[in-house]
């Protein structure tokens, strides 16, 4: 799993249609799984295809895909151990301001928090076409109206957290319309996150 695919999920340049829904579990083995699924407008889709790595890497060629002359569904499933995930946090901080409040940080042998970056006002190098001085904005912003980004985390239990937790504690998510990148209505908070305890150790420790 890259932890960049899931923040760049919440910054892409947009130009149709996207659902997309991403549920990440940690496991009590120490080991995070990704499944996530992405809805994609066929033209987005098509013009991802000529973007290269960035935009083939979004949607992989060995992802699970559902193609219609409308829409491709993509799901995709990656695994990494908490360790990597906070290596790799930290190398995207210093690539990309965006990612500078992303954080996975282990609080002890049970917990971790998971910070995830929603300040889209501060996303560097927005295309043009997402500019409202742009005659298309209002087409492209039009397409997006009931489009979400539903981002899920798992584990034994959701200690705290600015997002919803479930009824048995054990799940949390954020449900963000996908307009809110392309216009951020200042109502959501700076970063989404989670307190997980991942396992319990008992009375003797892990």
């Amino acid at each position: 799993m890259r932890l960049r695919r899931l923040a760049l999920i919440l910054m892409l340049p947009l130009a149709a249609c996207l659902d997309v829904e991403s549920e990440v579990t940690i496991g009590e083995d120490e080991i995070i799984t990704a499944d996530t699924t992405m809805v994609l407008g066929r033209q987005l889709f098509d013009m991802m295809q000529m973007m290269g790595e960035q935009g083939t890497g979004l949607c992989p060629p060995d992802s699970e895909k559902v193609e219609t002359p409308e829409s491709v569904s993509c799901r995709t499933t990656e695994t990494m151990t908490i360790d990597d995930a906070m290596k790799e946090a930290e190398k995207a901080k210093t690539e990309d301001p965006f990612f500078g409040e992303m954080a996975f940080v282990r609080l002890d042998d049970e917990r971790m928090k998971i910070s995830l970056p929603l300040d889209f006002e501060n996303i560097e190098g927005k295309p043009d076409e997402l500019d409202a001085s742009n005659p298309m904005f209002g087409m492209i912003t039009g397409g997006l109206e009931g489009s979400e980004i539903v981002m899920r985390f798992r584990a034994l239990e959701v200690e705290s957290s600015n997002g919803t937790i479930s009824a048995d504690g054990t799940t949390v998510e954020l449900v963000i319309p996908t307009l809110e990148i392309i216009q951020p209505s200042g109502t959501l908070p700076k970063t989404f996150e989670a307190v997980l305890k991942y396992r319990d150790c008992g009375f003797f420790g892990c």
